[in-house]
């Protein structure tokens, strides 16, 4: 009975497109072009680590006009007819 389960589960899977065709999107230079080079991943973090902080009030007047352009929209579609 849990074999016939099984199958009921896999029949839809298999009836599936099969996978796309990437290659053929592919440009002639990109299949040309090598790997990304590799690149050790301590001065990255370090990099990310020395991003100066964010200041607070910059920060607030930023996340006030947000919160203003949300609440006007959040009015207009309130408003708007159905």
């Amino acid at each position: 009975m849990r074999a016939a389960a099984l199958l009921l589960c896999l029949i839809p899977a298999a009836c599936g497109p099969g996978m796309p065709d990437l290659d053929h999107r592919l440009t002639a230079e990109s299949q040309a072009s090598g790997f990304p080079q590799l690149v050790p991943l301590e001065p990255l973090l370090a990099s990310a680590d020395a991003e100066p902080p964010r200041v607070a009030a910059t920060e607030g007047l930023s996340l006030e006009a947000r919160v203003a352009d949300l609440r006007r929209r959040a009015n207009w579609l309130r408003n708007m007819p159905l």
